[in-house]
């Protein structure tokens, strides 16, 4: 059954994908290839400060700058992961807009066993990304 929750979560996804987008698109992406969020105020990761290491995280606000300027080569060598999370990002737009129009409750799809298997597939790949940014890595500090 529709409800307003349901409503509820399919406006917050539309709003939520069309401001990331809209920030990713406003910034300047980091010529190093991660930083760009130091743009938005935010402080520089910790992690990467500490051990020289790039976090798992690392580069996904400079990889989505890349892609919302449509320049997804360099978006994919500063995170392989951020540019299926940007498309991932980009197709809740039309999703979202999909199940407002239809009213499909969104708990049809977080419940099928598609979606679970979407998730442990994403999970692999965010890892296997941050492996590959180890290996191609270079430090240029903050």
């Amino acid at each position: 059954m529709y409800s307003r929750a349901d409503k509820s979560v399919a406006v917050g996804l539309l709003v939520s994908a069309c401001a990331v987008l809209g920030v990713a698109r406003w910034l300047t992406p980091a010529a190093r290839g991660y930083g760009t969020h130091t743009e938005l105020g935010l402080p520089p990761c910790n992690f990467l400060r500490l051990t020289h290491l790039p976090c798992p995280s690392c580069g996904l606000t400079t990889c989505f700058t890349w892609a919302a300027h449509f320049h997804f080569w360099q978006a994919f060598l500063v995170n392989p992961f951020g540019v299926l999370a940007f498309f991932v990002t980009v197709s809740a737009i039309p999703t979202a807009i999909f199940l407002l129009w239809r009213r499909i409750s969104f708990r049809r799809i977080t419940e099928s066993a598609g979606f679970t298997k979407a998730i442990y597939a994403g999970t692999a790949l965010y890892f296997i990304s941050w492996f590959f940014k180890l290996a191609t890595f270079h430090y240029a500090g903050y």
